[in-house]
């Protein structure tokens, strides 16, 4: 038996791709056809799931990001569902309190695979092309292609998000990930035993969950330069003023009861990170998302660099880049 596998398979009825490293009994399933989201990451082996995978496609299909690794382009909200760039009206629908847009276009689209690679790395590549799909269209009215490499060895998955502008005009770009974090690791132990870190040093200020423009230094339970326990916070804050190591930002997550810890690392265009604990303290699960813009990004009068809004020409690609390695502790 290779190594590596780059399977085709089905999640719940979808088109789905089953990367699996053979040797260390890691996998992860694609679902294709549902925004190519990673609906699953774990191995038999150890007894680990790391991703909430939902149980049936009407689950997915009730709250399409509320399970595995949501794709969100433009990802978190957009006030009143609309923003004007370059003398251009950008208008979404209108999906969440009556005011606002939220979590984008591609999630819930089926994307295609346009590449597969088992040579040294479980690997593949899916796309969404924006001219087979009216929806996103009447949103963003950009020809463009959004590509999601998936690359699986050991206990690790590399990511590769690029973004190609196909038009002639400026196109602007926010990407974001919402992946939902099993809270705890498995039933030897509890959310009381976990814990989660952040290396910000500001966090925005909300105004029912938009930012204001202000960033304040970060204090009290929204201080996670230095591991929090989950089991003590509720947590919907958007942070900023990033400490980056080799180019990239780490967030941790640790089950200390099950022994296993996630760091999750997102490259320098990753200006930001959302972090979510649920709508309770009950809720089993964190979600630590790297966002390219902050939430409502075009509608803030602040310079680009600083909101994260990203510029393609003509003809441009985007790229960045994540990991999430699962370590013991």
């Amino acid at each position: 038996m290779p190594r590596f596998c780059v399977d085709t398979c089905k999640f719940h009825g979808l088109e789905a791709v089953r990367l699996q490293d053979n040797d260390s009994g890691w996998e992860g399933t694609i679902a294709v056809g549902w925004g190519s989201n990673l609906v699953s990451l774990g191995s038999a082996q150890q007894g680990l799931q790391i991703l909430r995978t939902p149980g049936s496609l009407e689950d997915l299909k009730e709250k399409s990001v509320g399970w595995g690794f949501p794709i969100l382009m433009p990802p978190n909200r957009i006030d009143k569902g609309k923003f004007t760039f370059n003398g251009r009206d950008y208008v979404f629908d209108i999906n969440e309190a009556g005011i606002y847009h939220i979590h984008g276009l591609v999630h819930n689209l089926p994307w295609k695979v346009v590449a597969t690679d088992t040579e040294g790395r479980a690997s593949v590549t899916t796309a969404i092309r924006s001219d087979e799909h009216p929806s996103i269209k009447r949103s963003y009215p950009h020809s463009f292609e959004l590509r999601m490499t998936f690359a699986l060895k050991d206990a690790r998955i590399d990511f590769e998000v690029e973004v190609e502008n196909f038009g002639s005009e400026p196109m602007p770009i926010g990407i974001g990930f919402h992946p939902y974090f099993n809270v705890p690791l498995s039933s030897a132990s509890s959310k009381a035993e976990c814990t989660v870190k952040v290396p910000a040093a500001k966090v925005w200020e909300l105004d029912n969950l938009v930012p204001t423009g202000r960033r304040l230094p970060v204090s009290g339970k929204q201080d996670l330069r230095q591991p929090i326990a989950l089991g003590t916070v509720m947590l919907d804050d958007v942070y900023t003023d990033l400490e980056l190591h080799d180019g990239a930002s780490v967030a941790e997550y640790r089950d200390n009861g099950t022994g296993v810890g996630v760091k999750y690392g997102a490259s320098s265009e990753f200006k930001h990170w959302v972090v979510w604990t649920g709508r309770s303290p009950e809720d089993p699960f964190v979600c630590l998302e790297p966002y390219t813009w902050v939430t409502n990004a075009p509608n803030l009068d602040l310079p680009h660099e600083e909101t994260g809004l990203i510029v393609l020409s003509g003809g441009e690609t985007f790229s960045g880049r994540m990991w999430v390695e699962i370590v013991e502790l």
